[in-house]
């Protein structure tokens, strides 16, 4: 399901070598808990930048409602991936995949727009593009053991592309919980490579951005993941374990904190 160009760019990249890796998911050494507390991979690549957000929820117990911005961003993720868990159950037919459109809208409980329903028409084109194109085989939301290497009992990548963790995201790219995206891909490689035992040098971040039309254009960045994000995810892993386990209040975000964080507003939050 990946762009023809997604692929030219990762064999490029191969060819240079740019994704060699001494810590691996196998390394225990490396990659081994430091603390009792295993958080999940969305808590290490938090959209908090001081990560106040996994003290507020997991020490204070705060329960905040789900900002407009954070639903949204699950519908534009639920309808872009649903054309893929259908073609991976068999359902080939254009007519079939409009018609579960209409019942997935029906779950959710919303009257898609313009947008979400192009958003549909994308994955279902992707989709389908995969199952002719063969070969690499496309996995939706897999639960990969996350225990070896510190992280929650399982871990789900967005998609798994062969061997390689894809993270749908509406963030932006250039904010500080768009970077972090490439957090969740070492996260997710670790575990993979803990798992099979298979080195997972790349992943890729699809951030489905709107154009002005209102049409969804999704960006495809290529994460070659190295020693240097895998370290730096390790370092952000035990950060957030450590923030529950000792009950440490990393202290507000400050101007970094976006503007439909859910705890705005909120007795302990930060603003």
């Amino acid at each position: 399901m990946l762009p023809r160009r997604v692929w030219d760019y990762i064999r490029s990249l191969g060819s240079e070598g740019a994704a060699y890796a001494e810590i691996r998911g196998w390394r225990f050494d490396y990659v081994a808990p430091r603390y009792r507390y295993r958080p999940s991979v969305s808590e290490v690549a938090s959209y908090c930048p001081s990560r106040r957000d996994i003290y507020l929820r997991r020490v204070v117990g705060v329960k905040p409602p789900r900002s407009q911005q954070a639903v949204y961003g699950m519908l534009v993720h639920e309808f872009f991936l649903e054309p893929f868990r259908l073609v991976d159950r068999g359902v080939t037919d254009v007519e079939e995949l409009a018609a579960a459109r209409r019942q997935l809208a029906r779950r959710l409980g919303v009257r898609p727009d313009r947008f979400l329903l192009r958003v549909y028409s994308l994955g279902a084109a992707l989709a389908l593009q995969s199952l002719v194109e063969g070969g690499v085989p496309v996995r939706v939301e897999p639960q990969l053991p996350g225990a070896p290497v510190g992280l929650s009992d399982m871990v789900k990548p967005d998609l798994l592309v062969g061997f390689i963790p894809v993270e749908v995201t509406t963030a932006d790219p250039y904010s500080t919980y768009g970077g972090r995206k490439e957090l969740q891909l070492a996260g997710y490689a670790l575990a993979l490579e803990a798992w099979t035992g298979f080195p997972v040098d790349y992943g890729v971040a699809v951030y489905i951005r709107r154009r002005e039309s209102g049409d969804p254009f999704p960006e495809w960045r290529v994460v070659p993941i190295d020693d240097g994000l895998r370290r730096s995810f390790l370092r952000a892993r035990d950060e957030a374990a450590m923030i529950v386990e000792n009950g440490v209040d990393p202290g507000p975000a400050g101007d970094g904190c976006p503007a439909w964080c859910p705890f705005r507003g909120t007795v302990q939050g930060c603003s």
